[in-house]
């Protein structure tokens, strides 16, 4: 038996000198435990996509794949050196129009923090300063010196116009900006003079225009936060490729569920994390900007993040008391070309690793072409829950067991703790079962109960598998209906029914009457999009656009299942041929796309001791039918590098995990030159070290796509 305590606490709760209202009439405000809209509690999530390394024209396609997967606000950096290369010759068009971004979101409704520096790290060249400023040896940077800040102003004003007229208060996307990055932890003094220069910061982006409901700062390892100023933001990632050993680090405490904030492993390569914080960590809720939506390698390391890396940190952090759950990256990218060097990160222009110089794909959860990774849908139910019922858990407090495991190299006993709101006696047992690179034992008929002051409330025994996390609600209302207790997870919710999955057979105790339910797999729940009023179940990706929800896939044959029951007429676009097989409640249907098969070959024209060279030939590609073209591309080496006409237009460093390149944004075209370099320094791989430097094998697959 698993006993989770949870005393009779009268919390306070405090609002914080922060919000908004819009011109519309919408309010958004926080206090010291929780955000709320219009005046509700309100449990956000948040995903990092940066405009400025993803091409203009799938901008908007991009965004939709973000709130599919259930990303309420998004997040960007504003690279400086992106706009301001050269001195006083400033960029905002194409890639890096941040007024068109902004626009979109505004088009989309869709909220949208603006991370404006102006340091900015983000594995970028400088940390996104630009090289005139980075080398100007008159001026001491990331201070209160006039000059430089009197460049910082200019740089706020640009930003502002492009922001003009989209400010919350206006009725438009922009709710918060975060001030510096890592300020006190990465560079910079920590408190004192380092607090002031915040200070000033954000006083030049009010002076400038910025009037936003909510400002952030960076608040782990010792970084700057000014009290009643700022909102400390914290964050989490499953490894550290810019550390610099090259073996494998030790057990990631955060797959723990403590009451911890502070990741260590942040900010490594510049020293070890500071234990302090420069705020009063109880004046704030835990709110989380930077938890790894996979992670960027680097030349000397290179970790793989699994799905269940990401998403099960992600829940650790939800279970000890996350109210805000913000992912660096959500999306990932592709450096933009530079007119004077490159812009990525490296040892050369004083950085502390090498990253690649194109690649910012990070493993993120939609990768650098689009490509929607297993992560994307593990973290979807967590997001759907939030969604739907995150005004429950919101106001909740976590609480540990007395026996808590402390241990990351523990694998042997069970890591569970408990969110509870005392007001409404509501609760959620949360269970976490994965440790990154740990195998994990299989728990067998585990008893939890949650001891309240006035109450006990036992949870149906279970069993919980190697690899397993989830959170299992308790004493929760559910319209006319009370749920006691169950093995089952709440996803959403349809109407007035309540939408769960069970990895394994489902046991819900009710007082009273059941609630009407829908009871899923967990496969079912990885494979759920909830749009409007409707519950979809697919292998497939779906986006909401404006015509409807669009299906996009590898396969030629993908099966839609769509609840509550509704007829689907017959859909001619690109020979989609459809079949029904129906129900009283569902409504299942198949596409079947006309196939497109490609081929392509390869011949090797170099080699050297430094690098192989092959020529690429590809079949014509003509886009009808089709939404891209993938060509994965399998070498041995330690990195390589795709050209098209003489430029490189791809990179990627070697991890084990496959080269797919999106080709649909470089016009599909059919010739590429391919150069393959060898391992020439010790590195940490966590495949099978590579051999040589060779191209093995080359493939092309069609996704295709269809509204629905």
């Amino acid at each position: 038996m698993t006993k989770l305590p949870v005393p009779n606490l009268n919390l306070k709760t405090t609002p914080l000198p922060f919000g908004g209202q819009s011109n519309t009439g919408q309010t958004l405000a926080i206090n010291n435990r929780y955000f709320t809209k219009n005046g509700k509690p309100w449990f956000p999530t948040m995903g990092e996509f940066h405009f400025s390394r993803y091409p203009t024209q799938y901008w908007e396609e991009s965004l939709q794949k973000m709130r599919a997967g259930g990303i309420q606000i998004v997040a960007s950096y504003i690279f400086w050196i992106h706009h301001e290369e050269e001195k006083g010759k400033w960029d905002f068009t194409g890639q890096r129009n941040l007024g068109h971004f902004i626009k979109l979101c505004a088009k989309l409704n869709y909220p949208i923090f603006l991370r404006i520096g102006p340091w900015a790290h983000g594995e970028c060249r400088n940390g996104g300063f630009p090289d005139w400023l980075q080398h100007d040896k008159t001026i001491t940077l990331r201070s209160d010196d006039p000059t430089y800040l009197s460049y910082v102003r200019h740089l706020y004003q640009k930003i502002y116009e492009a922001a003009k007229g989209y400010l919350f208060k206006d009725g438009g996307p922009i709710i918060g900006l975060q001030i510096e990055n890592e300020y006190g932890h990465c560079g910079g003094p920590s408190g004192g003079e380092g607090l002031t220069h915040m200070s000033t910061l954000k006083k030049i982006a009010v002076e400038t225009g910025f009037e936003v409901p909510f400002y952030t700062a960076t608040g782990w390892g010792g970084a700057n936060v000014v009290d009643n100023e700022m909102l400390p933001v914290q964050g989490g990632y499953a490894d550290a490729p810019w550390d610099r050993t090259l073996t494998q680090l030790p057990a990631n405490p955060n797959y723990l569920l403590l009451p911890t904030l502070n990741d260590p492993l942040i900010g490594s390569d510049f020293g070890p994390s500071k234990e302090t914080f420069t705020f009063r960590v109880e004046n704030y809720p835990y709110l989380t900007a930077e938890l790894g939506g996979g992670i960027q390698v680097t030349a000397h390391r290179r970790p793989i993040i699994s799905a269940n890396d990401t998403a099960a940190q992600a829940l650790c952090k939800l279970a000890t008391g996350a109210n805000l759950l913000g992912y660096y990256m959500y999306h990932g990218g592709t450096n933009p070309e530079g007119k004077l060097s490159t812009l990525q990160e490296s040892k050369a222009s004083g950085g502390y690793t090498d990253v690649p110089t194109l690649s910012y794909d990070f493993q993120a959860c939609i990768g650098e072409y689009g490509e929607l990774h297993q992560s994307y849908k593990q973290l979807k139910r967590i997001h759907m829950f939030l969604q739907d019922f995150g005004d429950i858990i919101a106001p909740s407090v976590s609480f540990f067991p007395p026996n808590k495991v402390e241990n990351a190299d523990d694998t042997t006993n069970l890591r569970a703790c408990v969110r509870h709101d005392n007001a409404t006696n509501t609760g959620f047992v949360f269970v976490n079962n994965h440790q990154r690179h740990q195998t994990m034992p299989n728990h067998q008929n585990v008893n939890l109960s949650v001891e309240l002051p006035n109450e006990t409330i036992n949870l149906p025994t279970m069993n919980i598998p190697s690899g397993f996390y989830g959170m299992f609600p308790y004493n929760i209302q559910l319209g006319d209906a009370f749920l006691k207790s169950t093995n089952a997870q709440l996803l959403c919710k349809l109407g007035q029914q309540y939408v769960f999955y069970c990895h394994e057979a489902p046991i819900f105790n009710y007082t009273g009457n059941p609630a009407p339910m829908i009871v899923l797999t967990q496969e079912e729940a990885n494979n759920a999009w909830h749009f409007g009023n409707k519950l979809y179940i697919t292998n497939g990706n779906l986006i909401e656009k404006d015509d409807g929800v669009q299906l996009t896939t590898c396969n030629t044959e993908e099966t839609v299942t769509t609840y509550p029951h509704f007829r689907v007429g017959v859909d001619t676009v690109h020979e989609v041929h459809q079949s029904h097989s129906e129900s009283a409640h569902k409504n299942t249907t198949t596409y079947t796309f006309s196939p497109v098969s490609y081929t392509g070959s390869f011949k090797q024209t170099h080699q050297n001791e430094t690098y192989t060279e092959y020529e690429i030939t590809l079949d014509r590609i003509t886009p009808e039918g089709i939404n891209d073209i993938f060509l994965t591309i399998d070498y041995t080496g330690d990195r390589a590098e795709l050209y098209q006409d003489g430029k490189m237009i791809a990179d990627w460093f070697t991890t084990g995990l496959p080269w797919r390149i999106g080709l649909r944004r470089f016009g599909y075209k059919s010739n590429f030159t391919l150069k393959i370099f060898p391992v020439t320094q010790e590195t940490y791989f966590e495949c099978t070290p590579p051999k040589g430097y060779t191209l093995n094998n080359i493939a092309l697959e069609p996704q295709y796509a269809t509204l629905i």
